[in-house]
């Protein structure tokens, strides 16, 4: 019995080895393996942001299929994973009902309205969830030899098309000018206008203080023109400095602003205020109480704006919509398409374009277009104007 037994145990053992030899060692459970890629990954200089966002969205992956080790998840399970994100509700996580359920039970609840919520798109799918999926069971991967689960065929994600942002046509914008002008808040005032024309992002302009706007000279021709520099950091409320909010590092950059900004009043505004003040103090409150996100509150409130003036619509028309405006002004005048990209900070597109300088501050004839180009024809800033004039003649 005994020698039985060994016998029994010495195919079991070799029966192992092989499995071994074929397979490679166990590898580690998924948990476990992202613990270790985050922490390597916090290590380097990709932005702090984008490493949590990228661990929750893998961890969304985990809870859905279950934690097993590296070597053990098949096609299907990713493939079933895309059937579920496309049915779940796009901002999950920012509904008040839909908060701390999975996404299958989120998915599941929308089934089940009369009219669900809208869900998720295919670029979301692909950006937010499986991006930073087959990034790290590449890497995995490549770390502890087993073949990627993504390497021999695609997963077909069938989420809801997205929708193409519009810019504001003249009318539109003469609608939302003669709105904002006549408004009280500093930031409603001007937001509209430097979003239009500037193209840049609600989050930068929201985060302005008043040492970010001033006067730039070209020192070859003598010339002066106003600049926004993202490029510092924020002065903090205790003096000390803080980190600014941009999309990603390459955002800090120069802004130049056109000359109409001087004249309907938004310079003489901003040289108003001191260095460490916000241009748009009141972004940051909601009555007494401090705002947790004073961005996406502007976002809001900009949004809510154009439903005011009858010119929003969901995904297609709203704040965002300025950076698409400001990239056609620029066409239209004929500005080149690098420095049309470097004033709203887009990605160049060919390896050529990423060649030469990176900043305004380097390109001061490229200023000079920016401050002077021929603005839409038919663009009324009459209201700008009139509530300048009147603000002079009081002061005089």
């Amino acid at each position: 019995m005994k020698s039985f037994n060994a016998m029994s145990q010495q195919v079991t053992d070799l029966s192992e080895r092989v499995q071994t030899s074929i397979e490679g060692p166990p590898r580690p459970l998924a948990s476990e393996a992202l613990e270790t890629w985050t922490d390597v990954r916090r290590k380097t200089k990709v932005n702090p942001k984008k490493i949590t966002t990228n661990y929750n969205r893998i961890t969304d992956f985990i809870t859905f299929a279950g934690d097993k080790p590296l070597d053990k998840y098949t096609f299907l399970e990713f493939q079933r994973w895309s059937n579920l994100l496309a049915r779940v509700p796009k901002n999950m996580s920012v509904v008040p009902h839909l908060k701390g359920k999975t996404h299958q039970q989120a998915a599941d609840h929308n089934d089940r309205l009369k009219i669900p919520r809208p869900t998720m798109t295919t670029k979301t799918i692909e950006t937010n969830y499986f991006s930073p999926l087959k990034h790290f069971f590449r890497q995995m991967a490549a770390e502890h030899r087993f073949p990627s689960p993504f390497g021999d065929a695609d997963v077909r994600m069938d989420g809801r098309s997205s929708v193409k942002r519009r810019p504001f046509k003249v009318e539109q914008l003469n609608i939302w000018f003669t709105h904002a002008a006549q408004e009280g808040r500093a930031d409603m005032i001007w937001l509209p206008l430097l979003g239009a024309i500037t193209g840049t992002r609600i989050a930068e302009l929201i985060f302005l203080q008043g040492r970010d706007i001033y006067q730039m000279e070209n020192t070859f021709t003598g010339a002066r023109y106003w600049v926004i520099d993202l490029r510092s950091e924020l002065i903090a409320e205790d003096g000390g400095s803080e980190e600014r909010k941009t999309k990603n590092p390459t955002s800090k950059r120069i802004i130049a602003l056109h000359d109409l900004f001087t004249e309907v009043g938004f310079i003489d505004y901003a040289k108003s205020r001191r260095a460490a003040d916000w241009l748009f103090r009141a972004a940051f409150y909601h009555g007494k109480g401090r705002v947790g996100d004073p961005a996406r509150a502007a976002s809001k409130r900009m949004n809510r704006m154009l439903k005011d003036v009858g010119i929003h619509k969901p995904m297609e028309r709203m704040f965002h919509s300025t950076r698409h405006t400001a990239k056609d002004i620029m066409r239209l005048a004929r500005v080149d398409d690098r420095t049309n990209d470097v004033q709203t900070w887009h990605a160049f597109r060919t390896v050529s374009r990423g060649y030469g300088a990176k900043d305004l501050e380097e390109l001061p004839t490229e200023i000079e277009v920016l401050t002077a180009l021929p603005l839409p024809e038919g663009l009324d800033l009459g209201t700008y104007l009139d509530r300048h004039s009147r603000k002079k003649t009081r002061q005089e």
